[in-house]
């Protein structure tokens, strides 16, 4: 089985893809909506990384490498360049720059983000689920 058949639809009377049938759990769990953009937004990493729309980390290398201004094409990798792309990796690691090629583009979802009327809608539920859970 292909990354394809294992992360998408690619041929539905085999199997229905894991990241479908993800969604689909998500659909009937109950899961507030922090918790689901969280998980959507790994899957669409697994997704975008399955299909070759974010690099891994040895293709971004190689890109690296080649477009250095020291690398003269002939299989030699300067330190300089080496170093440089180390610094670049670590400074990636600690959050000190984006990467969206390697890594895509997460965001936090903080609770300033999601706006009232879903905080609304969640809290109504919330504490109708806690009314409904109360025992005499």
């Amino acid at each position: 089985m292909n990354e394809c058949k294992l992360f998408f639809d690619c041929d539905e009377k085999e199997f229905p893809g894991l990241v479908p049938l993800i969604f689909q759990f998500l659909d009937e769990a109950e899961v507030d909506t922090e918790t689901r953009n969280t998980i959507t937004q790994y899957l669409t990493f697994i997704q975008n990384r399955a299909s070759g729309k974010i690099s891994t980390l040895a293709k971004w290398m190689r890109n690296y490498v080649q477009k250095h201004p020291k690398y003269a094409k002939d299989s030699y990798v300067p330190e300089e360049t080496i170093y440089d792309m180390i610094k670049t990796m670590d400074e990636i690691s600690k959050g000190d720059k984006k990467c969206p090629e390697l890594l895509g583009n997460f965001s936090s979802q903080t609770k300033r983000d999601i706006p009232t009327a879903v905080c609304r809608g969640e809290a109504i539920i919330t504490a109708a689920k806690k009314k409904d859970d109360v025992t005499c």
